[in-house]
């Protein structure tokens, strides 16, 4: 369960981690030996895509992206509620539709990495599978402002 929780976080830490580890040991390998591991670059540039992608939905799960709350402000404080749920809506359809367009360009990768002969689509499928992970987190915050909103017109 707690794999579940922190799916992201844990992927994103070990992407970040070889990545660091392997462009450590080819500048080791060139300074000291004169020679780099040809794959090395290729594997490096891919664990990076999976951080980046990986700390993007990281990020929008705890709601840590930066935000303009200047329209927020301007709302009396009985309407902001209802404009999270719009906010959250709209942003559940853009995931949805990042996610989808994302699936399309996974199915149609036909190329392969120069060197290590891996097909793109597995690498390109961490962008699906985000944008996937973001709807969801949509729908959690969507819920949880609903909820809010139930309990705060009872009283």
């Amino acid at each position: 369960m707690r794999f579940i929780a922190n799916f992201e976080e844990i992927l994103a830490s070990v992407a970040i981690s070889i990545t660091v580890l392997v462009v450590i040991i080819n500048v080791f390998l060139r300074y000291v030996f004169g020679f780099v591991v040809p794959w090395s670059e290729e594997l490096s540039v891919i664990c990076f895509i999976g951080a980046v992608y990986f700390g993007i939905s990281s990020c929008y799960k705890h709601k840590l992206h930066m935000g303009v709350d200047v329209i927020m402000l301007m709302l009396p404080e009985n309407m902001q509620k209802s404009f999270r749920i719009i906010l959250y809506s709209f942003l559940l359809a853009f995931n949805l539709a990042m996610a989808y367009l994302s699936l399309d360009y996974t199915l149609l990768s036909k190329k392969v990495t120069p060197v290590m002969g891996i097909s793109y689509a597995p690498i390109n499928s961490v962008v699906f599978i985000c944008f996937f992970m973001m709807s969801i987190h949509s729908i959690k915050f969507i819920y949880q402002e609903a909820i809010t909103l139930k309990h705060q017109s009872k009283y």
